[in-house]
């Protein structure tokens, strides 16, 4: 629980009003701000230390540095661009890890990047055939002869199609056309 300036403030005033006792301090912070007995925003201990820091500084702000380290600018373009040539490339395919060993940059940063800043999720594209106008009459010749197949036996695309999954469900059951299991 981060506690606002004025909490700050409130647990210093009852830790010198109660002779310096951090636990009746935070006892009587929890009454005032109705709180639940043994829920507080922070321990004894954590108390001491906040006060140590504000007899320090004279100052109850949190110390610079803290939180997360902001990605650069320069890193972000840098990824942008090499994923940019990475995809354009003849494989057409690129990955984290690529990306990292060619920038020589953490893999946790450039995913960082790839998803929270430039929202790309992490998905395998292949490039598998590019379809041209001039195999069109293939296309329609062999979609024509798959559908007249199947017209002649239904489960036919079963025994061609199929991903690892189904394999894996089909192997269990029997196949009374075949006599197989």
């Amino acid at each position: 629980m981060t506690l606002s300036l004025k909490d700050r403030a409130l647990l210093m005033k009852c830790f010198c009003k109660n002779g310096d006792c951090a636990v009746i301090a935070l006892k009587k912070f929890r009454t005032l701000k109705g709180l639940r007995s043994g829920s507080g925003p922070m321990t004894a201990f954590g108390l001491k230390k906040m006060i140590d820091k504000f007899v320090e500084t004279g100052s109850f702000d949190m110390k610079c540095g803290r939180g997360r380290k902001a990605i650069a600018l320069t890193s972000v373009e840098d990824v942008a661009t090499a994923l940019q040539e990475a995809s354009s490339s003849a494989l057409g395919t690129c990955s984290a890890r690529g990306i990292s060993r060619t920038l020589d940059m953490p893999v946790s940063t450039v995913r960082k990047i790839l998803l929270r800043i430039l929202q790309y999720y992490p998905f395998k594209i292949t490039h598998v055939q590019e379809l041209v106008p001039a195999n069109l009459p293939k296309r329609e010749a062999f979609a024509l002869q798959f559908f007249a197949r199947m017209e002649v036996d239904n489960a036919w695309p079963c025994n061609i199609l199929w991903t690892d999954e189904d394999h894996f469900h089909l192997e269990g059951s029997v196949n009374t056309k075949n006599g197989r299991i």
